[in-house]
């Protein structure tokens, strides 16, 4: 897409049309770099963001689906044990049906066990996930 610089005062800028913003999910400010002739803008980043497992339930789903693509199915799972309800359902509205046919049943499961059941299903959620990389090499 080609776009106009245009005069803002004393100074240029360009109009970035409500699609693209919306695509990028900017919030107020971004961070902006130049590199070998090139501008990048990026989502700026609060100097004092705390991560928080319970603000999940903040972000919106693009953002949620984001997480979820960075993480292992292991570690969704371990997490979600003891999660609260809207965390829960944050993160469930963001997962395919066959994933959530999986993964809701087993949550309630281990909720209703103890540590022990945890280490043993996430151990063996490592080795079926192993498995399934092995089949696809």
């Amino acid at each position: 897409m080609r776009i106009q610089i245009i005069d803002i005062g004393n100074s240029k800028g360009i109009r970035i049309p409500q699609a693209i913003l919306k695509q990028a999910a900017f919030g107020k400010e971004v961070d902006i770099e130049v590199t070998n002739g090139r501008i990048t803008l990026k989502k700026a980043i609060d100097a004092n963001f705390v991560p928080d497992f319970n603000k999940l339930v903040d972000l919106d789903d693009a953002s949620i689906q984001g997480i979820l693509r960075k993480i292992s199915g292991v570690d969704l799972l371990t997490a979600l044990v003891g999660a609260g309800k809207d965390v829960k359902e944050s993160v469930y509205r963001n997962l395919s049906p066959r994933v959530k046919q999986y993964l809701i049943p087993t949550v309630e499961r281990l909720e209703k066990g103890n540590t022990r059941d945890l280490i043993i299903e996430r151990s063996r959620n490592i080795i079926c996930e192993a498995m399934l990389k092995l089949s696809r090499e």
